[in-house]
This record gives structure tokens, sequence and C-alpha cells, in this order.
């Protein structure tokens, strides 16, 4: 009986610890790498059937059962873990940021986004790691080199100068060839990149082939960056300061001449041309005497250095964000100062963000985007080189004094505004106010049903003020003050609907669609005054009326309006996550084009192989991924100025008789019923794998494109009365391929070592241009002007043009040798053998003894072999250096300053001209001879640079501070950053990395010396709270 007892006691207690362990329960809280609360967090049971989700404070509770052993924890982005439960009955995970598992990237596409593993077509993102300590004031300043296939090129150093962006090359050839921007899901939500803070942007995809840019039909010609800015993501909220403080500096110098060897180059020029021959000698003249002595001229002027400084850079940011159950928050303020490294430029901008996101009800959410920008540009006033012979600060003698107001060496001692006098002097500035507004509703009416409306409001006033007071140096004693004031006030109201539907069929068959509807509308208005003689100094831009002379006073003022409309569709299919197919199509209408012309349709085609989900591969388990991707897509351009379809009529006044003159009318413009869109037709592939528990990914990708019916102004019939209207005519190609490469080289507790690596190579061609024999797009300088730049068919799209340098004329025996073969020709008719000594020659491609545009030759192509970046991240336990080299290889160059600082007698030389022809110092030099010409140089292969370079655009260092256990601050990071800080170059001029505006065609790698560009080095600090 007692041993009955006993068993009865034992199972009793036994059940009872066995129930206790059936009901037994777990908890705790999942955080991320910060220690926030991440919502939504899936704690799983091993047997995938039971779980918990974390809430809004992080918490999860999940009932055990007998012989649960192992949770496993995951959240989107990050890297899941298994967690054995033991004895324990709370656990507290932090998870880290999957670094490895690239396919769970969520990427930013046209009207949604979708996970890398699902991407059909080319679509690149941008590590905002590696640029959020850049001190830039432009996203676009950031970006350079870092993603293959996008070139971008600055207009020099100028703080809020904007940058023109390439995505595969340009297809145009008088449109636009800049992609669109899209900020939040707004397209042109940017007036250009400055409008938008750096520090805001939480991602940045880049849309680089048809299948891709497609859904965007005409906007998407030229390729779509697509940008994403920051929204509250943590339940607590967080509060991030950043201060940053930094100076900038001239980042190279030119070797320009001092003032003792620039007065040895003026008595070289002055005795070169008094060579005479005696006895069969030549010789100089014997009453020839040096004209200058350094020591009469107390100035030893270095222009450039007097107009520069070493400028200061200060940038403050400040946001909150945070995320409830039902939504989230973030708002952001800024003020950015950024002084130039030109005296009296500059830039000052205010800025603010609101992003709000609430959920009403399941089924309804709501968002507003609000961005506001104040600008004020401190506009240069220095002329620097290009065309400015007379007083460029280039272009002037060192001889000169900062206080002279003449050049002896122009035009007989020409009055001039120096570079320094117009700083001291002159106001230029302009302010822009840019508001950008956005509505976003979304419903849900059934599971897999979504339908998402966003409509925007964008507005910007311009304003741009010039004026030169009475006293400027090149002012004469009667002449009063002059004033322009310019404003343009520009709108834009969009709207974009569409409705997605998203499902699964069985186990294996996933499908999504998408169908919308966008429509656009943008005006704007502009005016312009200009007073001349003003009769007052102090009323400035206020009383522009107060002129001598309704001569001396011109207005003028427009009204532009743009509309767009469209409807678009996708369909995604893809089969077990390893067939894919993506179909678009859009149809545009703009009102740019003809009645009968203004609707354009725009398909687009992707698939894709996932090679690595098929059985014979189900072994190679050190192949994370492998894809073969295929896309088709045409897109269209429509990004001509307005109304260009339509004749137009100008409008002026007659000459002025007994005070009065009455308002002219007049044709200005043929119109062309049948204009409509450029259209291109582009095909790309790509191979796409990663390897080593993704510790190496490789992207190749191949492309090719067509565009035709090119927007040009071709010749027309002398009868019509205008030689030319814009019609569609021409074909360009482009065909290019693209590697990048990722690698985590090293991965240790206390140190790691990551590389990423982009190289692009890009041909760009001219099939056809109609019956134009060429279009130039630069021209030389001088009374003749030749073609340096242009297109012709069967060339780059960047050509160079000139003349083909022969070197120099060294004796009167070259100069009889050549009345021969007639193999060279001259710019000037010599009347006499000595006087072509030390003259520059050229070849004469048609042997008609005539220098003209006959002999003009391909002289190379602007655009290089090859172009990238590399980046290399190094971690030190909490310090992280980052280093980031771009480079480009193969492009050629002219310094348009060499047709005046390479042989003419009027200005300031480079150095090398010491070298130059001279009949007993150098008589065996092939550079020209001092003073080779009394007006500029011809351009010629002479002039022609390899601009490759390589550059270290960026290094940063900085370390990070946990002061989570203070309660108040959470991280503290101190860092130090440069930009722009070497330049290794064969190139003379500032930069080879340059671009320039003629007639409203962007040029790429044209130097007119407008700004030089600048290095920045920044300390700063940025706490967390």
């Amino acid at each position: 009986m007692r041993k009955l007892i006993l068993f009865m006691a034992f199972l009793l207690t036994a059940t009872c610890l066995l129930s206790a362990q059936e009901s037994r329960k777990i908890s705790g809280k999942v955080l991320d790498e910060n220690g926030e609360p991440l919502i939504g967090a899936g704690v799983i049971l091993q047997d995938g059937k039971r779980g918990a989700v974390t809430d809004v404070d992080g918490k999860y509770t999940l009932d055990l059962k007998s012989g649960d052993a192992v949770i496993t924890v995951s959240f989107m982005g990050y890297a899941t873990q298994e967690i054995v439960i033991g004895e324990r009955k709370v656990i507290d995970v932090n998870l880290k940021p999957d670094t490895s598992n690239r396919l769970n990237e969520t990427v930013v596409i046209g009207y949604g986004t979708t996970k890398k593993q699902d991407l059909t077509g080319s679509v690149a993102t941008v590590k905002m790691s590696d640029i959020e300590s850049l001190p830039v004031t432009s996203i676009d300043q950031a970006l350079q080199g870092r993603i293959a296939g996008v070139d971008i090129v600055g207009t020099g150093g100028a703080p809020g100068s904007a940058s023109s962006i390439n995505i595969r090359g340009a297809r145009s050839i008088t449109a636009s060839n800049e992609p669109l921007i899209v900020v939040d899901g707004v397209m042109d939500a940017v007036t250009d990149m400055s409008d938008i803070n750096p520090t805001d942007i939480a991602s940045i995809s880049v849309l680089k082939d048809a299948s891709s840019t497609a859904i965007y039909g005409s906007r998407g010609a030229n390729g779509v960056i697509m940008i994403t800015t920051r929204q509250g993501t943590t339940s607590r909220p967080t509060v991030n300061l950043k201060m940053e403080v930094g100076v900038s500096q001239i980042a190279r110098k030119l070797d320009l001449m001092n003032a003792e060897e620039f007065v040895r180059y003026r008595n070289s020029t002055s005795q070169i041309d008094n060579l005479v021959m005696e006895n069969d000698q030549v010789v100089t003249k014997s009453t020839w005497l040096p004209g200058y002595d350094a020591a009469d001229y107390a100035s030893d002027t270095n222009w450039i250095d007097e107009i520069s400084r070493t400028a200061v850079y200060q940038n403050y940011y400040l946001s909150v964000s945070g995320k409830a159950k039902d939504g989230n928050y973030f708002g952001a303020l800024a003020y950015t100062n950024d002084q130039g490294i030109v005296k009296g430029s500059g830039l000052e901008r205010y800025s603010g963000r609101l992003n709000l996101t609430k959920k009403f009800a399941e089924w309804i959410h709501v968002g507003i985007r609000a961005n506001f920008s104040y600008q004020k540009r401190d506009l240069n006033k220095a002329k620097f080189g290009g065309t400015n012979v007379s007083n460029g600060a280039m272009y002037l003698a060192p001889i000169l004094g900062i206080h002279d107001n003449h050049n002896p060496f122009y035009e007989n001692g020409a009055l001039i505004n120096t570079p320094y006098a117009s700083i001291a002097n002159e106001e230029y500035y302009q302010t822009k106010q840019h508001h950008n507004y956005t509505g976003i509703i979304r419903l849900v009416p059934i599971k897999k049903l979504s339908i998402r409306s966003q409509n925007n409001i964008q507005m910007a006033i311009t304003d741009t003020y010039h004026f030169w007071p009475s006293w400027m140096p090149k002012k004469s004693a009667s002449e009063g003050a002059d004033a322009s004031r310019n404003n343009n006030n520009w709108m834009r109201l969009s709207t974009e609907n569409t409705i997605t539907y998203k499902d699964r069929f069985g186990q294996n068959h996933h499908f999504d669609a998408l169908a919308g509807f966008s429509a656009q509308s943008n005006t704007s208005r502009t005016m312009a005054i200009t007073a001349k003689s003003m009769l007052n100094d102090e009323a400035k831009w206020d009383n522009l009326a107060a002129i001598g002379s309704k001569e001396n006073y011109t207005v003028s003022s427009s009204y532009v309006k743009l509309v767009r409309m469209s409807g678009f569709a996708r369909i995604n299919y893809n089969y077990a996550h390893k067939y894919y197919l993506t179909a678009t199509l859009r149809a545009d209408g703009s009102s740019n084009f003809a009645a009968n012309r203004k609707w354009g349709f725009f398909p687009s085609a992707a698939l894709k192989w996932n090679i690595r989900q098929e059985d014979f591969l189900r072994y190679a388990r050190w192949l994370n991924q492998l894809e073969l991707r295929l896309s088709y897509g045409r897109t269209g351009n429509d990004d001509i100025p307005s109304y260009r379809s339509l004749q137009a009529y100008s409008t002026g006044f007659s000459y002025i008789f007994d005070g009065l003159n009455g308002p002219i009318y007049s044709p200005s413009r043929l119109d062309n019923p049948n204009l409509t869109w450029e259209t291109t037709d582009q095909f790309n592939v790509a191979l796409e794998t990663a390897m080593f528990n993704n510790r190496l990914s490789i992207t190749l990708e191949g492309y090719m494109s067509k565009t035709k019916d090119l927007l040009l102004n071709v010749s027309t019939m002398n009868t019509t009365g205008f030689s030319s209207r814009l019609s569609n005519l021409g074909l360009t190609s482009n065909m290019g391929a693209e590697l990048s490469i990722e690698s985590r080289n090293i991965e240790r507790s206390k140190f790691g070592w990551t590389t990423v690596f982009s190289i692009a190579h890009n041909t760009q061609m001219v099939e056809d241009i109609g019956n134009n024999n060429y279009v130039s797009t630069v021209t030389s300088a001088g009374n003749i002007r030749y073609m340096m730049y242009g297109y012709k068919a069967g060339y780059p799209l960047n050509s160079l043009w000139g003349f083909e340098y022969a070197g120099t004329v060294k004796s009167i025996k070259d100069y009889e040798d050549n009345l021969v073969s007639k193999k060279y020709v001259y710019r000037d008719n010599h009347n006499s053998a000595v006087s072509t000594l030390g003259h520059s020659r050229y070849i004469d491609q048609n042997n008609d003894g005539v220098l003209d545009n006959n002999d003009l030759v391909y002289l190379g192509n602007a655009d290089p072999v090859i172009s990238g970046g590399l980046q290399n991240n190094f971690y030190f336990g909490k310090l992280q250096l980052s280093v980031f080299f771009t480079y480009s290889y193969g492009g050629k160059m002219y310094n348009y300053s060499e047709l005046y600082m390479a042989g003419s007698k009027y200005s300031n030389q480079y150095r090398y001209m010491l070298d130059s022809w001279h009949p007993t110092r150098n008589p065996n030099s092939d550079i020209p001879r001092a003073g080779d010409t009394s007006n500029a140089m011809l351009p010629s292969s002479f002039q022609v640079h390899d601009s490759s370079f390589i550059r270290l655009q960026d290094l940063s260092l900085k370390y990070t501070f946990d002061l989570r256990k203070t309660k108040v601050f959470r991280d503290l990071t101190l860092g130090l950053s440069g930009k722009n800080l070497y330049l290794w170059t064969k190139y003379n001029g500032y930069d080879p990395d340059v671009r320039a505006e003629e007639d409203g065609i962007t040029l790429r790698r044209v130097d007119m010396n407008a700004y030089p560009t600048a290095r920045k080095v920044v300390l700063s600090v940025n706490v967390k709270f």
C-alpha cells in the first residue's frame, strides 16, 4: 500500500511538472543595432506554425509546448537569428542589418518597390552609408563614379552650380539629355538637385534600361533617378543634430608666367618681329632694343590669387523622427553657408522638410510630404577665362596692378573692369524659393488590391539682380550706373493615380498588375528689365526707369505653359521565383508637339532567368545568386522649349521719329505641323551573380540603343525667309558595357574591409543629321570662327574638330621646301620667308594652298574609353575609414584658354611658352614663337589634351561613441571628411571633368575656364538623442 501511495504521488508530481512545462511562456523585446524596438518582427518556433509579432514597443510573448527548444527571430533587412530557449523566461534579441543577402534589399522602382531578387530591369542603388558623411550641398556632387554608366560633370566649383547627369550616354542633340528626377514618387520634384538637402535622403535608385524607365514613357528617355526621403523608423522619438565646419581652397593651380617671365616673353615677341636677312643669315635688326624691363614694373600680380580665398563652409542640421503603430513622422530643418573660393561668391540656404503618414483604418492610409528651401547665391562677378581675353584673371598680364583700369596689351590700352574691380564694386546675386507639397491617400478596399492617389503642387520664385555702379573703371565720366533684374515664377501641378493588384496562384505562380493615370501642368512667367546710364546709383533696382534715354531701357516678358497627360500599365509574373516576365505600356501626350502628333506610345518587356534555382545547381552551395536578364523598351523625348511646332512672331520698336517709336510685329520662326517625339529603342542584357555567402557580387551589363526622329534645326529653302526650322530628322546610337563588383574582403568582430568597384564604357555615335553637313556647338575665337566641337554623321557624338598642327617653320629651308611640296599651309599670308619663321603651320588636307573649313579634321572624342570609381571601407571597431577614387581614361579635350595663352600677343601665357621657338635660344622648338598671332590662335591638335585622370574624390574618417548609458544621448559621431583632395592628370587646366553650356546644349569636357574646382575639408559632429 505504501509503495502504491508513493507511486501515485510521483505520477501526480510528474503530471504537475509536465503541465507547468506545457503552459510555460517566454517574452522579450526585439531591438535593432541601436537598441531601438523593431515593430512587426517575427518570432517563430521551430515548427514554423506558431509564433508572434512584436508590438509597437518591440515586445512579444510566446506560449511554449513540450519540446519547443528554438525560436527564429527575423525582420526585413536584418540578419535572421536562431536562439536556443533553454530555461530562460525572458529573451531579448538585438538584430543586426543583413549585409550579406543582397536579394533581400528593397529597391525603389517606378510606381512602387520590389525586392532585389524580383528585379527584371537594370536598377542600381547607392549605398547611403558611403556618402552620408560627405560635405556636399547637392546630392549629385556625391554620386560621380559610384554607379556604372552614370556620368556626372559640373561647371566648376561655384557653390550651388548645377551638374549635368548622363545615364548611358547622350541620345539627343538639341533636346535635353538629363535624367528624370523623382522624389518620393513625384516627377520633376526639384528644379535642380540643390533644392533637396542631402541629409534628408534615405535611399537612391537609378533606373538605367528601358524596361525600368518605360513606365515613365517620354519622361524616362534619359534614365530615372529615384530619391526617397527619410521617415520615422523607431517607436522612440529620435533627435539628430549634425554640425559641420570646414574650409575650401582652389584645388589646383595653373602654371602661368610671372612678371619677369612675361617681360621676357614680350621682348621675344618684338625681337622676332624684327628679324631680317643679312648676308644669308637671319638676324635681329640692329636698331631693335628690348621694349620692356621688369624693373620698370612694381607689380608681380598673381591675378587668380588676388581674387581667390580660403573659404569657410558651415552646415547645421536638426531632425526629429519616430514611428507609431498607425503611422510615422519625420521633420528636419537645415542651414548651410558655403562660401565660394572666389571672393564675393557663395551660397546660403535654409531648408525644411516634413513627412507624415497616418493609418486611419486598415484600409485607408494618408500621407503628407512638405518641403521648403530658400537660397541666396552670391554669383561670381570675376571673369576667369573663356572669351574674356581683355579682363579675364587667367589672361591679365602679371605686370599690371590690381588697381589698374586699363590693359596696355589689348586694343591699344582699352579701359577694363579687372576681376578685382568687379568683385569690389558690382552687386550680383540670385534668390530662389522652392515650395513642394504632396498629399497621398492609399486605399485597400479588399485584400491584395490597393488604390493610390498622389497630388502635388510645386512653386519656385527666382530673382536675379545685377548692378554696375557709375564708378566702375570701364565707365566714362558721363556714364551712369547699369542695372538688371530678372524674375521667374514657376508652378507645377501634378497628379499620379494608380491601382495595384497582387496575388499568388498555387505555390509557384506570382502575379501583380498596375494601371494608372498621370497628368501634369507647368506654367512659367518671366520678366527681365535692363537699364543703362541710370541717373542715380542709390536706387539700384528699385527705380529702373530713372534713365536719360528710352534707348537705354529694355523690357521683356514671357508666359509658357506645358501640359502632359499619360496612361500606363505594368504586369509582373514569376514562376517559383525562377522565371520572370515584366511588360509595361505607357501612352504620353504632350502639348509641345503639333495637334496631330501629340501622343506617343512606349512599350517595354523584360525576361529574367534565376539560374541558381535550377536543379542542376542545387549542390553549388558556394553560389548564392546567378541570374540572366534580357530587356527591350522604347522611350520618347519631348524636352524642348514649348510652342516649337507653332509659328512665332517677335515684337520690337521702330526707330524714334519725333520722339515716338511704334511697335513692330514680324515672323521669327517657321511652324512645323508634323513635329513629334524623338524615340529611343534600347536593348539590355545582364548577368548577375553572388557567391561565397554573398561576399562577392558581380553585375555585368551590355546595352545598345538607337534614337531616331531627332529634334534638329534643319536648313530650309531661302524662299521661306528663314534659314532653318525644327524638324524630326537624324539618328544617334549608343552601345556600351558596365561592370560592378562588390566584395566583403575581411569580416572580423574588430575589423572589416569592403570594396565597391565600377567600370563602364560607352560609345555614342551620330549616325545621321539629315542634310546638315555638320552641326557646330563650340567655335574658336578670332575674326574667323572654326568648329572645335560639333556633330557630324559617322563620328562620335562629342567629337573634337580642328586643324592638324605640324609644328613650326624652323628655318628658311623649311619654308622653301614647302613651296615645292605644298604640304603645309599658314594662317596668314607672309610676304617673305623670314616672316614665317617660328609661326605655326598646319597640314593642307586638300593641297589647295588655302587654310579654311575644308582643312578641319577629326581630332578625337571627348568621351572617355572607360570611367568609374573605387570605394574602400575599413572598420576598426567603431572607427570607420572610407576612401573613394574616381577615374577616367582615354578622352580628349580642348583647353579653350590656349587660343590666347599659347602664342598670342596680348595676354599672359602658360609657362611652357618660355620654351617656344626662338632663332638663337630654341631654334628647333615646335612650340609656336612668342606673338605667333595678334589674334586668337587657330584650334588645332596642338591644343588638344588627354583628359584622363585619377581623383581622390572623397575621404572620410569617423568614430562613434555609444552613449546609451547616459539615458539622454544615444550616440555621438565625430568625423573628418574631404572632397576633391587630389587630382592626377596630364591636363594643364583646372580640371578635365567639366562641362559648358552653348545655346542651351550641354557640352561635356569643354573647359571654358569658368570657375576653378574646390578642395574641401570638413569637421563634423553628429549627436543622436
